[in-house]
């Protein structure tokens, strides 16, 4: 049976939210976000930036319930039978408030992906009495070489 998303419930200032686990094509929204963010120079924004694009990224993807702040509503179109639809947006969110939230998708992130458990101690070096005693090489005689030769 297939377990179901994980969801990450939190509030900020008495105002709910909620992140919900994405699917295989969500994946790849996600990596294709944060890699156009960073494309015009990856080397620089990577380092300083890549943390925040990455969580815009998750949040664009998994937000599902928010404060209006977040969201944007877009005008009806033939693709939403005509109904307006809303789409998230972190244009307008103050500084303060992105930092509790990005602290959240952080969270969010650490519960999809749990630390690696701790690396083993490297087995101890072999020792002599360990190594493997072969049989000396012995010659064949040219009747059971064949052909190989």
């Amino acid at each position: 049976m297939i377990p179901a998303p994980i969801q990450h419930t939190f509030e900020i200032d008495g105002e709910r939210y909620r992140l919900v686990e994405w699917d295989r094509g969500g994946e790849r929204r996600i990596r294709a976000a944060y890699a156009i963010a960073i494309a015009p120079a990856p080397t620089l924004i990577e380092p300083l930036d890549g943390g925040d694009l990455y969580a815009e990224a998750v949040a664009r993807e998994c937000l599902r319930e928010a404060p209006d702040l977040f969201w944007e509503t877009q005008s009806p179109h033939a693709t939403t039978n005509g109904t307006p639809s809303r789409v998230v947006t972190l244009e307008h969110i103050p500084r303060v408030l992105w930092q509790r939230f990005r602290e959240e998708v952080d969270a969010f992130l650490a519960l999809l992906f749990p630390p690696l458990p701790a690396v083993p101690e490297p087995a101890p070096a072999p020792s002599p009495a360990d190594a493997v005693l072969l049989a000396p090489a012995q010659t064949v005689s040219p009747v059971l070489r064949g052909r190989a030769e």
